[in-house]
């Protein structure tokens, strides 16, 4: 038997359908012609024919096809480009058992390899998914950044408290949450989970402030960078600010009792001031008194703006109180120290409600 016929039946061996026909065939034939051929040449035919087999089996170029739940798995603006564009992956298998994806046109340059087939498409479309965010998120800025934007121009137009208010409440909730994202990746439904999380947790008035302060932020983000803003027909559940109440006739003279014994504690004249004048906790540095008037700068003055000052007059209950009352000491001492000394008289109320027994108290003199 010649090289060229025992090629030739070889060739004719590889399209036997069954793989183990096919290798005892191979087998048959080869120990047919084992006598007319010497064992050097039947290593070189056997040799050329695996190259060839290994040719077709191994590099040569597949199409990998996606599956519906693997598209529709994907991020939106990847299933696009798979679903309307048409994008064809080709794979191979390499000499080392890998299945290696490649995609090198419109601008990509992808590669992916893996032993597993399924993993490697995974691999792929992560890959993919990594690559085309990169494209679309490159002419938009990080949420961060136009944070510190927004509050450098807030810090110029309200007052140093309101500004630390603003700063406080975005760093502690917005910038951990949004504040890594691209402004255009940031949508109405990860801002509204966002603020039920809040809700959930009983942080109502948190919540319904940062919807003000986002809705603001993202007015002028959108305007500058044509995007559509994801505060949108964003809702909330309606929050009920508690005000608080006045304290009555009696709880008054517990805390007139209570500063009457404890002149020791310097927060004890603050409290009086607040009870008959009605000032604000934040209004009494500014304080002076001439003997007749107490005037104060109202803490609700927009920056700005003139200072509006407020002259109130020393009533009857103040007059009984007097004697007691430091002001040179109430200037100074800290508003944490006078919520303090309240607290000890009234664990559950709040300093602010020291201005609302005032009002109410004026109310009733009409």
């Amino acid at each position: 038997m010649t090289d060229k016929e025992l090629e030739t039946i070889l060739n004719a061996i590889k399209y036997v359908p069954d793989e183990s026909e096919r290798d005892e065939a191979t087998r048959l034939i080869l120990k047919a012609a084992s006598e007319s051929i010497t064992l050097e040449r039947l290593k070189a035919i056997t040799a050329k024919e695996e190259k060839k087999a290994d040719f077709k089996r191994v590099g040569a170029d597949k199409f990998i096809r996606f599956t519906k739940q693997e598209i529709n798995s994907m991020p939106d603006y990847l299933r696009k480009l798979f679903t309307i564009n048409d994008k064809i992956v080709t794979y191979r298998v390499t000499k080392d058992g890998y299945y290696q994806a490649r995609y090198r046109r419109d601008g990509y340059c992808i590669e992916v390899a893996s032993k597993d087939f399924n993993t490697m498409k995974r691999k792929f479309i992560d890959k993919f998914a990594e690559v085309e965010r990169e494209r679309l998120n490159h002419k938009y800025p990080v949420f961060k950044e136009l944070i510190d934007e927004w509050l450098k121009i807030k810090r110029r137009t309200v007052k140093e408290s309101t500004y630390k208010s603003y700063y406080d409440i975005i760093y502690t909730h917005v910038v951990p949450r949004f504040g890594h994202l691209h402004v255009n990746e940031i949508t109405r439904k990860d801002v509204q989970d966002f603020l039920f999380g809040l809700t959930d947790q009983g942080k109502m008035r948190t919540a319904q402030k940062l919807k003000v302060l986002m809705t603001a932020m993202f007015e002028v983000i959108c305007d500058d960078y044509d995007i559509k803003s994801p505060m949108r027909k964003i809702v909330l559940s309606h929050y009920e600010v508690k005000k608080g109440n006045a304290f009555t006739k009696a709880e008054e003279k517990r805390i007139v009792d209570f500063c009457t014994r404890n002149t020791q504690y310097i927060a004890h004249s603050g409290l009086l001031l607040l009870l008959y004048t009605g000032m604000r906790v934040g209004e009494i540095k500014s304080m002076q008194y001439d003997g007749k008037y107490i005037t104060c700068e109202s803490e609700k003055t927009r920056k700005g703006y003139a200072a509006v000052i407020r002259k109130i007059p020393v009533s009857p209950m103040l007059k009984k109180v007097l004697h007691l009352i430091d002001f040179r000491q109430a200037k100074e001492v800290s508003t944490f120290t006078i919520r303090d000394a309240l607290k000890r008289i009234f664990p559950d109320r709040h300093i602010h409600e020291l201005r609302y027994t005032f009002i109410t108290r004026a109310k009733e003199c009409v």
